[in-house]
């Protein structure tokens, strides 16, 4: 049994020296730069690249058993940029191969692979993109008779410490992409899955950031059909995170594309920051959130179709739910972008997603200056009309919204149509509501004149200024239900010149309202300074029943000069003037007059000042307190107070008269009798 044993050690024995002497001198005699010929031929015969192998070829065991390759450059032949580079690649060899005298590659690892992406002003790529492809195959490549036979039968990739360099000089795009790492399974061409697995690094060169994206999925993929297929996909890229599926077709020829896609809830402006150069002020990530329910959208090169947008908007306390189908025409040739579009939600809330003003510290705060708003209303009124973004899209949409709060101010509903086409925006409302009334509202801006043209045609019916948010100040000075009326109409290449050519008119009715008429008491209070009578507002409440109210504003040569009617049963103003929108200010020139009767006479005044029409300048900022709006001409009140005294005194000195003729006509009557 002994000697049995020891007869077994020494064959097992004698075996391992055998191996470790034939593999000994296998690697020794075999030298792996022999197979740098059928490596480069056997790229070019599959993609007609030209593969060059410019550093050395040895044996390797780790992190594979296999062949180590230095140094490896892979060049367009129709191209003077490098595609790729490698510093190193492994390929993992099948052993049993190497005995019988083939190179059977199972496995790739390539290290520091850089690839260059350049496209020039003309649209040409230097790499061979919709090039007919060599047909791939899994049979040994053809060899010449001194060239070993290759098996490509790669079950697993490995990049690690890759970088992409894309520059593309016709849409002016640039990105550097780093440290990327790929890792597959099973890999292969015969649009069988195969489990993938990405991470890279988006460095933006303006702001110096890094930005981490990682990609869990199954592939498909078809490099002769050009298709590709993304399956169970997990797409990360801070805040965002998007799962679902894609579907590529026909890449290299006629490309058609398919998603079906939702995200994670994440803040909006902390995944947009991440592609600004600078640090902006963002809101807290609580605030500002969306989340991507449902995306179902296909396309080509020629056209897209969204099935399905299904947004979630708002923060932890109130959330909104939209829902978007579109069809969209890209442009080409002469043709403009065409994009039809049906937008619906129960509610929206705009001014969650408005910026809101920093709280400052009193330390800090600081009012801006004259100058610098002066500077920020002129670039205003600078700007140009988008007479370009108008010629190169045609639009239609219609949006449907349940609940819509916008500035402050809350439209419930809101229905309304937007069509653009050859320069010429239409939009026409079907149903507003508006604070227990409607609005009716069409504006349509013609480009295809010079200058352009705008008109406005509006209507509110019914409003309840009651009900009118702080927001409109300008409206709160009485209660009750109006009905206004707008037509204008505008032309202009800047909003400037748009504002200075308004023509057209507005009125405006109340009935049954209290007004506010501090204003006016003040002002005739300051005209009472000067009445021998006393104020001739003293007794005047600070509100007033008024059973009609109507105003009128006609413009004719733009903000800078037009005519203004009130009328509050009793009470007229009238007069003219114009806005200063550079310096925030107006100026009229205005008649306020007490009508005695037959008008109503809800405001009360001694009949001799009654008809009179007292000669008031309003002239202030916008931001002034409603209580320096507007003063009388004390000069010219003196002069009419002094008139109305002489006509007083022409008037009793004429009844006196009159009175002594009368009574000498009776006592000549008397003596005659």
């Amino acid at each position: 049994m002994n000697r049995l044993a020891k007869f077994l050690i020494i064959v097992a024995g004698g075996v391992i020296v055998f191996s470790v002497a034939l593999v000994f001198i296998l690697f020794t005699v075999i030298n792996p730069n022999r197979y740098r010929g059928t490596l480069e031929n056997l790229v070019a015969q599959q993609s007609g690249l030209q593969l060059s192998i410019a550093g050395d070829m040895s044996w390797q065991f780790w992190p594979v058993f296999g062949i180590g390759i230095d140094d490896v450059r892979l060049r367009n032949p129709d191209s003077p940029q490098e595609l790729a580079s490698f510093s190193r690649i492994s390929l993992r060899l099948d052993p049993a191969g190497l005995l019988r005298g083939q190179l059977n590659m199972q496995e790739l690892l390539a290290e520091n692979l850089h690839v260059n992406w350049i496209v020039d002003r003309n649209g040409n790529s230097n790499w061979p993109v919709g090039r007919e492809q060599p047909a791939s195959t899994n049979a040994p490549a053809n060899t010449s008779p001194n060239e070993v036979p290759v098996a490509v039968n790669i079950e697993q990739i490995t990049l690690s410490n890759a970088s992409f360099l894309i520059q593309d000089h016709q849409r002016d795009l640039h990105a550097d992409i780093r440290n990327i790492n790929l890792s597959s399974r099973n890999t292969n061409l015969d649009y069988q899955p195969f489990p993938l697995s990405l991470s890279m690094n988006l460095n933006d060169a303006g702001s110096g950031r890094t930005l981490p994206l990682s990609l869990e999925t199954t592939a498909r993929v078809d490099i002769n059909a050009g298709n590709l297929q993304l399956d169970d996909l997990e797409l990360s890229f801070s805040p965002l995170q998007v799962t679902g599926q894609i579907q590529v077709r026909d890449f290299l020829n006629a490309l058609s594309w398919q998603v079906n896609l939702s995200s994670n809830r994440f803040p909006l402006p902390h995944l947009l920051a991440n592609f600004t150069d600078q640090e902006p002020d963002l809101p807290p990530p609580n605030q500002q959130q969306v989340a991507v329910q449902q995306l179902d959208a296909q396309g080509d090169l020629q056209r897209i179709r969204v099935n399905t947008l299904a947004l979630e908007l708002g923060n932890n306390e109130r959330t909104d739910r939209v829902e978007l189908d579109a069809d969209i025409v890209l442009a080409a040739d002469n043709r403009p972008l065409q994009l039809n579009y049906n937008l619906r939600s129960q509610q929206l809330d705009v001014d969650a997603w408005l910026p809101e003003s920093a709280p400052q510290s009193p330390e800090t705060a600081a009012e801006p200056t004259p100058e610098a708003e002066n500077a920020q209303i002129a670039a205003f009124l600078e700007s140009q009309i988008p007479v370009d973004l108008l010629a190169s899209v045609n639009v239609r949409g219609s949006h449907a919204i349940g609940d819509l709060r916008i500035g402050g101010i809350q439209f419930v509903p809101a229905n309304f149509e937007l069509a653009l086409e050859n320069r010429l925006l239409v939009v026409n409302t079907q149903s507003i509501g508006f604070y227990g009334g409607e609005i009716d509202m069409q504006a349509q801006l013609n480009a295809r004149t010079s200058p352009p043209q705008l008109t406005l045609n509006s209507g509110l019916s019914n409003i309840n200024a009651s009900a009118l948010p702080a927001e409109l100040p300008w409206l709160r000075f009485f209660d009750g239900r109006f009905d206004v009326i707008s037509d204008h109409q505008l032309a202009g290449n800047t909003v400037g010149e748009m504002l200075n050519s308004i023509s057209g008119s507005s009125q405006m009715q109340v009935s049954e309202s209290v007004v506010d008429i501090n204003m006016l008491k003040q002002v005739f209070s300051a005209i009472s300074v000067l009445s021998p009578n006393g104020d001739l507002a003293a007794q005047w409440p600070d509100r007033l029943q008024i059973s009609n109210t109507l105003a009128a504003l006609n413009f004719s040569n733009g903000l800078s000069a037009h005519d203004l009617n009130i009328r509050l049963d009793n009470f007229d103003i009238a007069g003219s003037g114009g806005i200063d929108l550079l310096n925030s200010r107006f100026d009229y020139q205005m008649a306020f007059t007490v009508l005695g009767e037959p008008a109503p006479q809800s405001i009360v005044i001694n009949e001799d000042f009654q008809n009179i029409a007292w000669p008031v300048r309003c002239n202030a900022a916008f931001s002034d307190s409603p209580a320096r709006f507007c003063s009388p001409d004390l000069q010219r009140v003196r002069e009419m107070f002094a008139e109305i005294a002489r006509g007083e005194i022409e008037r009793r000195a004429s009844e006196a008269v009159g009175e002594q003729i009368e009574n000498v006509r009776n006592r000549i009557r008397n003596l005659l009798q």
